[in-house]
């Protein structure tokens, strides 16, 4: 007893000298005294605890240690604590600078673009796979139901709108938007002379804005029992049949881009979002997945806040990419997306259903470890990576005192452009090549866009739909024809103009028909926009009649101050004329026909 006594004294004696002595010597001999020591215990027995099956397999992080320090002997034992601590995160995550011994995981797609089935002639018939006719069943069973309505509380008739009729609507909102008309009065562009004679000839005013201010996208009887669980129920069903067209008919390349859409808005909205830091400070959010060359808008999600009964939507970034990721068909693809939405979980997850992501990462994130943050000690267009399980990690100095950090499940390796000055990482230039796939659609979209002002935030969507719709037809129509038009700088404003031609054309064909009585102006817009000037036998008939019965009507030629009536009228167009505006011929008996 007295042996095993004095032995602990001298045990706890030999502890309290070493802790005294670490107190007194520098870190980097207490260091060098620790790794003596931990050599001289573990030494002898490190293989046979190395062969040991017994022992419990090491985490991610243990090993990522261990490595650390089995590279580092020829390093200084103080050099090696501190990098050693700096590559620790406030997220208790490690990130060792040596890469892990893993292959880059590859796509199973086979044939990127139009999907199967997806052929198309014509701009319509682009359009067509978009604005299906079951979209178009949808808004105009709503649209009827809720102009009858209205018509009858008022005591009025509502006079039926048809199929064509509402194409030639979407047609003639569409010319508005390739125009640049957005800003300009209704009335100006149908009554206006030097405007385009397309919008007199397709419809009057008065039925443009009656189709205006009564076009619905819902059931409004049903709306209120839908909105106590969707505050979107107004627009939900025509919202979701358009996303399935999208997500059907284009294959996405290696590569999709998540970002967001804020669409301005100054109504009442039960989603409405302030963001003060952008230009236009209020609007609907949209966040949208979109292939990062090709301008195609494959799926979108609106923001609606916290739903009617449940608690607030906890990570949002992560949900909103996960529920975008859903539709994805391929394997191995990459989703390119911003600070936002990027995290190391999020990695992880995507990871598991066989899916990489690249992001940006803001320095004050918690997983982002002191080493990777911007320092004055950094020198200019240096990089340092990070390496934890499948997940790495770069930060690039750009500039002096700046620091880009990205996060990458597709990269693997430390692969640097030597060939440029700036000496950038691959990571850093393929984030530069797909980060702008969202903000590619949103630009060609708002080129054209056909947006008007209102209050009514449906409205607001569809305007939106629309504009996307046409950047996806485009896509589509253009990877089959890419000779359209000659091939040039201007030919998606050509595109959109040959749309709407197909679109008003039936209807202006419908109303010459069921129409005789058509004045004057109406049927000069016509000729103007090229549709023929004769009329079915019977309908001049009966136009020739109603000429012959009108006694006296004002000159068309002559100002309307002058008001000059005449009873003489043109035996080619039935155009009242006075002596002044027409030519009389004589001629003889003889000469007669």
């Amino acid at each position: 007893m007295r042996d095993l006594s004095s032995a602990l004294c001298v045990v706890k004696r030999t502890d309290m000298d070493f802790s005294m002595a670490c107190h007194k010597k520098p870190a980097t001999e207490v260091t060098h005294a620790l790794r003596e020591e931990y050599e001289s215990i573990a030494a002898p027995d490190l293989e046979s605890e190395v062969s040991d099956s017994g022992v419990p397999d090491l985490t991610e992080g243990q090993k990522t240690v261990l490595t650390d320090f089995e590279f580092s002997s020829e390093e200084s034992s103080d050099e090696e604590s501190e990098d050693h601590l700096s590559r620790w995160s406030k997220g208790d995550s490690y990130w060792s600078k040596y890469p892990p011994q893993s292959e880059t995981m590859t796509s199973s797609q086979s044939c990127p673009g139009p999907a199967p089935g997806s052929s198309v002639e014509t701009p319509k018939d682009a359009w067509e796979l978009f604005m299906s006719e079951n979209i178009i069943d949808e808004i105009l069973q709503c649209t009827n139901l809720g102009g009858l309505r209205a018509a009858l509380a008022k005591g009025k008739v509502w006079q039926r709108i048809t199929k064509e009729e509402l194409k030639a609507f979407i047609g003639l909102s569409l010319l508005i938007g390739v125009e640049r008309s957005c800003d300009v009065p209704i009335r100006e562009l149908f009554m206006d002379p030097l405007q385009n004679p397309l919008y007199r000839a397709t419809m009057s005013v008065g039925r443009y804005q009656d189709l205006h201010r009564f076009l619905q996208f819902d059931n409004k009887k049903t709306r209120v029992a839908r909105e106590a669980s969707d505050h979107m129920a107004a627009f939900r069903n025509v919202w979701d049949l358009f996303l399935i067209n999208c997500r059907k008919r284009f294959i996405p390349r290696d590569c999709v881009t998540v970002g967001e859409q804020l669409v301005p808005f100054q109504g009442r909205c039960k989603f409405l979002q302030h963001v003060p830091s952008r230009p236009t400070e209020s609007g609907i959010k949209i966040f949208w997945m979109c292939d990062a060359e090709v301008p195609y808008a494959i799926d979108g999600v609106i923001y609606t806040g916290r739903q009617p009964g449940e608690e607030t939507e906890e990570n949002l970034a992560e949900n909103t990419v996960l529920r975008l990721s859903n539709g994805l068909q391929q394997k191995g693809l990459n989703i390119t997306m911003d600070s936002f939405f990027t995290s190391v979980p999020l990695a992880e997850k995507l990871f598991e259903k066989s899916l990489t992501m690249l992001g940006a990462l803001h320095h004050k994130n918690p997983h982002v470890p002191p080493i990777m943050k911007p320092s004055k000690l950094r020198g200019l267009h240096t990089s340092e990576f990070g390496f934890c399980g499948k997940v790495v990690m770069v930060s690039y100095v750009p500039k002096l005192k700046k620091a880009v950090i990205l996060l990458s499940t597709m990269h693997t390796s430390k692969a640097l452009n030597e060939t440029s000055a700036k000496n950038k990482p691959e990571v850093i230039q393929y984030y530069s090549r797909t980060k702008g796939g969202v903000s590619s659609v949103r630009l060609i979209a708002e080129k054209y866009t056909c947006k008007r002002q209102t209050k009514r935030w449906p409205m607001l969507l569809w305007y939106n739909m629309l504009d996307i719709a046409i950047v996806n037809s485009y896509s589509i129509f253009i990877a089959q024809h890419p000779s359209f038009m000659g091939g040039g700088h201007n030919t998606q404003r050509l595109f959109i103009k040959e749309l709407v031609k197909e679109l008003v054309v039936p209807q202006i064909h419908r109303r010459r028909e069921e129409s005789p009585g058509l004045s004057m102006i109406i049927l000069e817009a016509m000729d103007r926009c090229g549709m023929p000037t004769s009329l079915p036998a019977v309908n001049f008939e009966l136009q020739e009649q109603n000429c012959q019965n009108r006694i006296r009507k004002r000159c068309y030629y002559c100002p309307s101050g002058r008001d000059r009536k005449v009873s003489k009228f043109c035996s080619e167009c039935s155009r009242p004329v006075c002596k002044d505006h027409s030519h009389m011929s004589v001629i003889c008996y003889q000469c007669m026909p």
